[in-house]
């Protein structure tokens, strides 16, 4: 397993992993030699494209509209329609249920695509954007949420 592979499933950060391969080798060792699909579904970690199952009732409101019963659900999809609420209680259950580090590349991915494309479509207004991701106000306001999960 790659480096970037042990911090994503393991939700550490790369700072760490490189403090492990210098003062605990035979933990880093171990887990370089793991395969990362066979070690994700041991643990039952997820990536951003997995489905899983998704349960309405752990959040402040179903957005998810099809059906209020548990349903097959995209991850990135959960997350990101979640941070747009920009509510507290659903981003800590988010950080809770697939970990900070996913969540935190979600919006980073999210916010990327949105600037690339130059504009938020509304329902016949678009809201140009400019400058740069990383100093939007609600992008930051999303990561400080994140960040005090």
């Amino acid at each position: 397993m790659k480096q970037q592979q042990m911090s994503k499933l393991l939700d550490v950060s790369d700072r760490t992993l490189r403090d492990w391969k210098k003062s605990r080798s035979r933990l880093y060792t171990l887990l370089e030699s793991l395969d990362y699909n066979e070690a994700k579904q041991k643990i039952g970690a997820v990536d951003w494209d997995d489905t899983v199952i998704f349960d309405p009732n752990y959040y402040s409101q179903n957005l998810f509209w099809q059906t209020n019963q548990k349903s097959e659900q995209k991850v990135y999809a959960i997350i990101a329609n979640y941070l747009s609420t920009m509510n507290k209680n659903d981003i800590q259950m988010l950080c809770k249920e697939f970990g900070k580090n996913l969540v935190r590349s979600v919006l980073k991915d999210k916010y990327k695509k949105l600037y690339a494309q130059g504009y938020i479509a509304t329902n016949g207004i678009d809201i140009p954007l400019s400058g740069r991701y990383e100093e939007n106000e609600i992008y930051k306001q999303l990561l400080g949420m994140i960040n005090d999960c």
